[in-house]
Parts: structure tokens; sequence; C-alpha cells
């Protein structure tokens, strides 16, 4: 009994290495030939049980009736002038397409008109394509992309995988019963707790794809801005659009003059305070100062009779110089 025990497990074993096998390279399981054990125990491999990962040709899954497995991915970047109506309108249209916000992020403020946020949706795939003609609707989109994953060999796989590995589950299943030592019934319990972690892990990648084919992911940018970035390029849209940017320039930089002048305004008064404040202190202390008498010119020396002054030439003597 032993013996036959360990011939069975040794051919579990052999069995998980070729499905593992022929499931990774996308094929197909091959049928085990019929044995026939000792305790007369038929555990032959049946031509149901041989296919278990593929239960028909590759082609019969890929079906039209079953549709292909596809991961619908976009992204979009709009522009708004008024951030709190746009914004709205995406919850709105999320709202209306039974989509929910997985992530969001928002910032700036208000009164400078910079704000922003960042929304990620997620939407039921058979809403997608409305869900987004509506988010465009809401403000100016200025990007957009949209992204497609054929994901369909990759989980037919993965149900092969996990068809035959709850396959060898059950033939482990089976042993255990029949092992009648307990060395044989720990080995069976040891091959069957690998295969079920293998299960689970198929299992979560599975449910993966499965949250990933359902709802679509959207990731939505709103800016808001004073002037919105022109969709054409002709004549017209950019005269039009150079002015609008020119006046909006010149406007900006008046206010930051004033709101700038406002900002030093209470330096500058400091800054008057002070000078006044030196100026009284040197003029109170130029009063306190004692003032020299002022000194009379000095009277000039006496001139002799007879004699001329500087710079005058002398009387004749005898009468006018002829």
């Amino acid at each position: 009994m032993k013996r036959t025990t360990s011939l069975l497990l040794a051919l579990a074993l052999a069995a998980g290495l070729l499905t593992g096998c022929g499931a990774g390279s996308g094929g197909t399981t091959a049928a085990a030939s019929p044995e026939t054990y000792e305790n007369g125990m038929d555990y032959a491999v049946s031509e149901e049980t041989a296919d278990a990962g593929l239960s028909g040709t590759e082609a019969d899954r890929l079906s039209p009736n079953d549709g292909r497995k596809i991961i619908y991915n976009a992204s979009l970047e709009m522009e708004t002038e008024e951030f709190d109506a746009t914004r709205d309108k995406l919850l709105e249209a999320a709202s209306g397409a039974g989509a929910w916000v997985q992530s969001s992020d928002e910032g700036g403020s208000a009164e400078n008109g910079s704000r922003w946020v960042r929304y990620t949706f997620r939407v039921p795939s058979d809403s997608y394509a409305d869900f987004l003609n509506d988010a465009a609707a809401a403000g100016s989109v200025t990007y957009k992309s949209e992204t497609t994953e054929d994901v369909t060999a990759d989980y037919v796989d993965l149900e092969a995988r996990l068809e035959s590995l709850r396959t060898q589950e059950a033939r482990l299943l089976e042993l255990a019963q029949q092992a009648g030592d307990l060395a044989d019934l720990l080995a069976i319990e040891e091959q069957l707790a690998q295969v079920r972690y293998e299960i689970e892990s198929y299992t979560g990648q599975q449910r993966v794809y499965d949250s990933l084919l359902a709802y679509s992911t959207v990731d939505v940018s709103l800016n808001e801005v004073r002037l919105l970035t022109p969709v054409s390029n002709n004549f017209g849209s950019r005269a039009v659009t150079a002015f609008k940017e020119s006046w909006h320039n010149f406007a900006s930089g008046v206010q930051d003059v004033v709101i700038g002048f406002i900002y030093l305004l209470p330096v500058l008064l400091v800054l008057a305070v002070i000078v006044l404040a030196v100026f009284a202190i040197l003029r109170a202390a130029r009063r306190r100062r004692p003032q020299k008498p002022i000194q009379p010119p000095p009277a000039p020396p006496a001139q002799a009779p007879g004699t001329a002054a500087a710079g005058e030439r002398p009387a004749p003597k005898y009468g006018p110089e002829q």
C-alpha cells in the first residue's frame, strides 16, 4: 500500500510539472494514459479532464460570443475659466456613467485664478465612450490620449492554469483519502498546500484582470486659467489671443505694481518717520549751539595828508598836466 501511494504521489507531481509547462507555453495539457491501481480504483484521466486547461480549442475560447479581453485607459488635460462649474460637470458626468473617483488631488488659489484638480476615475467599460464625450464637453480639452491593451491570450492562459491546478487539487484530495500511512499523508498534504498556493496566486491575478476589464481608468487634469489656450491656429484667432494676452499682461503688471507699493507702504512710512525724526533732532541741536558774535569789518587806515590812496595818481603840483 505504501508503494502504491508513493507511486500515485509521484504521478501527481509529474502531472503538475507537465501542466505548468503546458500552460506556460500556451498549449494544452497532454492526457495521461489510463492506469488501474492495486486497490481496484480507476484513476484514469478522462478525455474531458485531460484538457482541463482548455475545454475545447483556444479558438473556441476566443470566439466572438465570448469577446476579446481589452483594457481601456484614457487621459484628458482640460482648461476652464469657470473652475467650480466645470468641476461640477465632471463629477456629474462620472455619476451619470456609474463611475467612481479612485483618487483626487487639488490645489491652487481662487484669488489668483490658479486652482487645479487631478482625478482618476474608474468608469464601467460599457460607459467608457459616453463618459469621455461628456467629460470633454465640460471644459476646453488641450490634450487627449487613449490606450488599449488586449490581454485575451494572458487571460486564457490564466484560466488554463487555474483549471489544471484545480484538477490536481481534486486528484490530491482523492489520494489523501486513500493514504494509509501518515508519512504519505503528510507528503500529499504538502503537495496539496503548494497547489492551493498557486491557485490563490493565479486567482488574485485573474481578479486584477477582471477589475481592469470591468472598469476603465480615466485620468482627468483640470486647470483654471484666465485665458483659454486657442484650439485653432489661424491668423484671426492668433491676433485676438495675442491682444488678449497683451492686455492681460499689462493689467497684471499694473496690479503687481500697486500690490508691490501696498506691500512696501509700511516700510516707507517707517522710513519717513525716521527721516523726519533725524531732521528734527539736527535742527534742535543747531538751535542749542551758541553762535559767535559777528565782528565788524576793520576800518581802513587813516590817510596821511599829501598822500594818494593806493591806485590813485597824485594831483599835479603846478596846475593841470600838459
